[in-house]
């Protein structure tokens, strides 16, 4: 049963297989639960489960219940459950080792391993590693032993050791090309190039993608061959290679279009052409691709979407329940009729007496049906909520993940800023690490409260003027008036406000104030029809035959 095909009900499904031998019942099973979480069912994945560890442990198997516990565990890595997913991971290897599997407990504790890395708990995902590591010695298992280097490599990468990283994938390399696995080879030698860009060895990463890229088009490995057009362009902009980045990019815009691929791939693809064309000083293109790039990111994190999908489910569950419950009620009254031509007026009072059984037993199957179907709704609601809290947490981790890069920038900013002797590169570069700043104070805002879509324009706005009043030392003998109305706004419209909000208020405290013994700055937003912005200083101003002067001012 292939991911494409279509999921038959998990009772027709038991149907179809009750005459197989309890191994073949076991294998048909395991196949229709991996059919079944790759189209994210998860109450049939469970019915799945449920029935192979029930043949598992009749039979008393222990490879089989291993590997029911492993099924488990995928699905509950899958709806998101690591706590779950780590504890059926943990007893199915424990039952391999038991029995002698050293292949399958290898498997377990990498997935465990796995579970680590994704939480970003490394010395955990550390120590399982080694411990696959050395059951793969004992055992002389060379791929498993080089598959193992490689998650090494990648959990010293994500802690920027990159001289580490790199001999872990060096050595799973060399076991690859011993034992002759092209594939395998081929695939690590994609993670070095990656691991070489992090480390900012350009060049050698760019070299490895296109010798990764070579032997994807001889093997015509479609998938590879997707991956390194999508991350290459990342490597080619650090080398400055625009032309070269742009041309791969749209490589993987195609592929992704080819291949029907999740919107992930595409917000990936957009960000790649955004970071481009700004680098191109092409702003307005820039600014349209990062467009599509947040189209692709919300519909990635669409909670509607997926209460929808819950929804739509539920309800075709409960219309098949009911389709049931009236097919039922029509056979009783085929049966009726039949037995209303056969008996007679000499046996019409027992007639009677069999109807009204008949309808309090037919009652009781509606009413158990009934119950079922509250249950699965019951069921279902709570599904919906759970997902929607995950859901805001994930937008809550989000921002405070957005809102710690940008402090990260911003740093950066400042370390180089500090590096410079020359006064308006030295001025370009805070200025735009203000910019950073005044967009990661609304991420900021929204990852500490429980609205995590709308910013608070009265708290954004004061702590936005005051953290400028301080950078510019203007905290006394200032007149500040902040007239801000109670309004919340969509972040994709409160960011662009308060970079101009930014640019007005930092061009107020350059320009305005030399000479004026009491400076004054006033701050209003307002909504009627339409949302007004105004903000006004007391310095001397600009006349007008200035203004219409050409400039290359990025403020003005």
């Amino acid at each position: 049963m292939s991911q494409s095909d279509t999921l038959l009900t998990f009772s027709v499904f038991q149907q179809q297989i009750e005459t197989l031998s309890d191994s073949a019942r076991f294998e048909r099973l395991y196949d229709y639960s991996v059919n079944a979480l790759n189209q994210s069912k998860y109450p049939e994945a469970a019915l799945a489960t449920n029935g192979m560890l029930k043949i598992a442990q009749d039979a008393n198997n222990q490879i089989l219940i291993g590997r029911t516990y492993m099924a488990m565990g995928n699905m509950e890595r899958n709806q998101n459950n690591p706590t779950k997913a780590i504890s059926d991971y943990l007893k199915a290897q424990s039952i391999f080792s038991s029995v002698g599997e050293y292949r399958r407990q290898l498997r377990a504790l990498q997935r465990i391993e796995g579970v680590y890395i994704s939480l970003r708990d490394l010395e955990k995902a550390q120590y399982y590693c080694e411990q696959a590591l050395t059951i793969a010695r004992q055992q002389k298992l060379e791929l498993e032993i080089a598959n193992i280097y490689n998650d090494l490599a990648s959990i010293e990468d994500i802690r920027k050791k990159y001289n580490q990283a790199l001999h872990y994938n060096e050595l799973a390399l060399r076991i690859y090309q011993s034992l002759k696995e092209e594939d395998s080879y081929t695939v690590s030698l994609f993670n070095r190039a990656i691991i070489l860009k992090n480390s900012g060895q350009y060049r050698q990463s760019a070299d490895i993608y296109q010798q990764c890229l070579k032997a994807a088009k001889e093997k015509q490995d479609v998938e590879l061959e997707g991956m390194i057009y999508i991350n290459l362009p990342n490597t080619l902009l650090l080398l400055n290679q625009l032309n070269e980045a742009e041309e791969y990019i749209r490589m993987a815009l195609t592929w992704a279009n080819s291949q029907s691929k999740s919107p992930p791939y595409y917000q990936n693809i957009y960000e790649t052409l955004t970071a481009i064309y700004e680098k191109r000083g092409q702003f307005q293109q820039a600014f349209q691709y990062q467009k599509l790039s947040m189209v692709y990111r919300d519909s990635v994190m669409n909670a509607e979407k997926s209460r929808q999908l819950i929804e739509t489910e539920t309800r075709f569950q409960t219309r098949e329940k009911q389709l049931h419950i009236e097919r039922l009620d029509e056979d009783n009254l085929r049966q009726r009729q039949q037995l209303a031509w056969l008996t007679g007026g000499a046996i019409l009072l027992t007639f009677l007496l069999g109807i009204m059984l008949l309808q309090y037993r037919t009652i009781r199957r509606v009413n158990g049906k009934l119950a079922e179907t509250n249950q699965t709704l019951s069921d279902a609601n709570e599904r919906i909520n759970k997902q929607s809290g995950q859901l805001k947490q994930l937008m809550r981790e989000l921002h405070h993940r957005v809102k710690n890069n940008l402090a990260i920038v911003s740093s950066l900013l400042y370390l180089q800023s500090n590096r410079l002797e020359d006064e308006n590169a030295v001025r370009a570069v805070r200025e735009g690490q203000q910019r950073v700043e005044a967009m990661s104070l609304i991420h900021q805002q929204l990852y500490q409260t429980d609205n995590v879509t709308r910013v608070n324009m009265q708290t954004y706005i004061d702590e936005l003027v005051r953290g400028l009043m301080q950078s510019f030392n203007h905290q006394d003998n200032f007149n500040l008036q902040l007239n801000v109305a109670p309004i919340d706004l969509d972040v994709e419209l409160a960011v662009p406000l308060g970079l101009i909000l930014n640019e007005l208020t930092t061009n107020a405290f350059k320009h305005a104030y030399k000479g004026i013994d009491t400076p004054s700055l006033s701050i209003s937003l307002w909504k009627e029809d339409q949302l007004y912005l105004e903000i006004k200083d007391n310095g001397p101003g600009m006349d007008v035959s200035q203004w219409q002067k050409p400039s290359r001012s990025f403020g003005k």
